[in-house]
């Protein structure tokens, strides 16, 4: 959430070690955006990954959630821990659905400066 200018842009990075495929981040972007709990309190959007040490640089896309309405002091805390249930449901059922290996997704306080 932006505080004026230059303030703190509140937001939750999720991503996964090495190449995921693009229908699961597609696929988790749309379970994300279904969860009651978080329906209108964050906006999900596509950031550019970061790189990591070891993993080859190409078009990896994070998932990155900006809260937009959440009050109390544990804000991002909450939408992390929130986040991370979710995509352990989320990993639950594409396991029920035939997927034996989904994309191990995290999620993480990822603040910005405006």
């Amino acid at each position: 959430m932006a505080q004026g200018e230059g303030g703190l842009r509140h937001s939750v990075r999720i991503s996964a070690s090495g190449h995921v495929q693009e229908k699961d981040v597609k696929s988790l972007e749309t379970w994300l955006n279904g969860e009651p709990e978080l329906k209108g309190r964050v906006q999900v959007k596509r950031g550019a990954g970061r790189t990591e040490a070891g993993v080859p640089m190409g078009p990896q896309m994070d998932i990155v959630l900006h809260v937009v309405d959440w009050g109390g002091a544990a804000t991002v805390a909450e939408i992390v821990r929130r986040v991370s249930e979710s995509i352990r449901e989320w990993r639950t059922s594409r396991r029920a659905l035939g997927d034996p290996h989904p994309p191990d997704f995290r999620a993480e306080q990822d603040d910005e400066q405006d």
